[in-house]
């Protein structure tokens, strides 16, 4: 009953073959209540004798689904997103759906390219972490023409229709800074991609939907500092690049401010990296003169000595809850858009002791 691998099997040598109409043989593969058992397994019967393969582009028309969601992600090689990425390809294929995956390279050419390519496909829905400087129409279009939607990480203030997930930026933040001034810092610095102007005094007012992460992370700094009674220094926050080398110089910049600094906060994982390197070539001992504490936790950060203490993002729980969140849309396209914002917690390591004391242990 097979046929040469290289003639394609239709619907109709299908139907012809087990005897029933091309429509009836359609609803049976589609597994439609109203074929009979005796039919439907007849038909799938045959169909995997011929080796027929159903064409997902005209199943996509009857069904108004193509089974597909599309991620689009900033870049490839930050742990942060290649680990959501995991967690969110496993909780979809879970569902029975398959994953199209885009790397922007942080471009928002490209990612209004990557989002209109992976539409013309009509993916099902999509999961984006926008990049900055992005006018986000491409987004609301999306939602206006009810693609499901949800945003990853960052927010697109444009795109009112999407679901936000991501960390509480504000209070991981304030777990770092608090944890600071208990050990007894006073003057604490900052690393940042935010410019100090972006985050206004009111830190919990921010809507976070609104909001660049860098933003409200800076904002919990500041609030923190604010509440127990601190000075927010203009020379202790840092304003870097997102890039190692861009932090190793703010480092070095904060190393020498007056009055010194005795510790310093950074709200990225690659900002972390270049303060690492900045405190070790400084030759101030870490954490005896300086403590430091960065953000995610990379393989590198308990390898590392001193071993770096970090706030912890919770990725695994990101991705799953942005993958359940999209397919929640995808079946209830009248769902409101939802926030989710996760908690961060801290993991206490090596890099962080009192002021002018050497940590305890090793």
């Amino acid at each position: 009953m097979t046929r040469p691998a290289h003639q394609s099997v239709t619907i109709v040598d299908v139907a012809e073959a087990a005897g029933v109409s091309k429509s009836t043989a359609g609803r049976a593969l589609a597994g439609a209540a109203e074929v009979s058992a005796r039919t439907r397994d007849n038909v799938v019967r045959v169909a995997a004798e011929l080796g027929y393969r159903p064409n997902q582009v005209a199943r996509s028309m009857i069904t108004g689904t193509t089974e597909t969601v599309g991620v689009v992600i900033p870049e490839m090689s930050n742990r942060f997103f290649s680990a959501a990425l995991q967690s969110i390809a496993r909780t979809i294929r879970k569902h029975d759906y398959e994953l199209l995956v885009s790397s922007t390279e942080g471009e928002p050419a490209l990612e209004r390219r990557s989002v209109e390519v992976l539409s013309t496909k009509r993916v099902d829905g999509l999961i984006v972490a926008p990049v900055g400087g992005a006018d986000a129409d491409h987004l609301r279009r999306l939602t206006e023409i009810g693609t499901a939607l949800v945003l990853l990480d960052r927010p697109a203030p444009k795109a009112t229709s999407a679901s936000l997930v991501s960390v509480n930026n504000i209070e991981a933040s304030r777990l770092a800074v608090d944890h600071l001034i208990g050990l007894g810092h006073r003057h604490i610095g900052i690393i940042s991609e935010a410019r100090p102007d972006s985050a206004p005094a009111g830190a919990t007012e921010l809507e976070p939907t609104a909001h660049w992460p860098s933003t409200l992370r800076l904002a919990g700094y500041m609030r923190a500092m604010t509440d127990a009674g601190l000075t927010v220094r203009p020379g202790h926050i840092a304003h870097s690049a997102y890039s190692s080398a861009a932090s190793y110089a703010a480092a070095t910049r904060l190393l020498r401010a007056t009055p010194p600094v005795t510790a310093i906060y950074c709200t990225d994982n690659v900002l972390s990296a270049g303060a690492f390197a900045a405190l070790q070539d400084s030759g101030r001992d870490c954490p005896g003169e300086v403590s430091l504490i960065g953000f995610d936790d990379h393989e590198w950060a308990p390898l590392v000595r001193p071993r770096l203490t970090v706030v912890a993002q919770p990725t695994e729980v990101i991705g799953i809850t942005a993958a359940e969140e999209l397919l929640a849309a995808i079946a209830d396209p009248t769902r409101q858009p939802a926030t989710h914002l996760l908690p961060a917690r801290l993991i206490t390591r090596d890099s962080t002791a009192p002021p002018g004391r050497a940590a305890a242990g090793g």
